[in-house]
């Protein structure tokens, strides 16, 4: 049985208002969430600090304290990365997005 000239499948098919406001929807959440190096650059940046200043107010067993979470949200995620299929560098980075990427949000 012939499909009518109307009728297409697949990419060709012409989207319906909605499915049109849902691959909006879509695209917006891809780009609000989207994490870039340079805002984990500055997660990291603002990390060192955060650790820092803990050193200073609340001494070595605080900023360890606090050192020692980031750290093994690094290990977590690295390890997540490598088991996902990740090597090297690309595991690293993955990581690396995974515990300071926050730092584009703000």
């Amino acid at each position: 049985m012939e499909q009518g000239a109307g009728e297409r499948d697949g990419a060709e098919r012409a989207l319906n208002a909605y499915e049109r406001l849902l691959a909006e929807d879509r695209r917006i959440r891809r780009e609000l969430f989207r994490v870039r190096t340079g805002g984990a650059h500055a997660g990291l940046a603002m990390t060192i600090l955060i650790v820092a200043l803990t050193a200073a107010a609340g001494g070595a067993r605080w900023a360890l304290t606090a050192g020692g979470a980031v750290a093994l949200w690094f290990t977590a995620a690295l390890c997540t990365a490598a088991r996902r299929g990740l090597r090297g560098r690309a595991a690293a980075m993955r990581g690396y997005l995974l515990t300071f990427g926050w730092g584009s949000w703000l």
